[in-house]
């Protein structure tokens, strides 16, 4: 399985150029594109980090968010899920606009009960330039 890679989707401060880009590409992986979500979502600020939460199964349910995929070396995923995806976020299959899917960051709904929704922004690197 040399050279197989796996595609993880990033939502926040994983993607390029922002705080925690460098352990992404400390492993090795790459980005593939950047793209947006599914209409399906809602993002929600957990301070340093966004969640995900799924709205339902209809597009339309929530709202389109700006993603990255990024491919991992396989032997390096490991490390990454182990040190890098930490509760309440967790990997889950990620809808893209165009109707594909990839494993990625998602949130668990008990987390943002009291969150602040940021959805609005359409993306994490959006809403972090609102705050500047």
């Amino acid at each position: 399985m040399a050279g197989a890679k796996l595609n993880l989707v990033l939502a926040g401060a994983h993607m390029s150029g922002l705080a925690l880009n460098h352990q992404v590409t400390g492993l090795g992986a790459s980005l593939v594109k950047a793209v947006k979500t599914a209409s399906v979502y809602k993002m929600y600020s957990l301070g340093p980090r966004p969640a995900l939460i799924r709205q339902g199964a209809e597009p339309g349910c929530g709202q389109s968010f700006e993603v990255e995929v990024w491919a991992f070396p396989i032997e390096r995923v490991g490390e990454f899920l182990r040190d890098g995806v930490k509760p309440p976020l967790c990997i889950g299959d990620v809808l893209l606009e165009d109707g594909s899917s990839e494993k990625g960051f998602l949130g668990e709904a008990y987390a943002v009960k009291d969150a602040e929704e940021v959805s609005s922004f359409g993306g994490w690197r959006s809403y972090l330039a609102s705050k500047q």
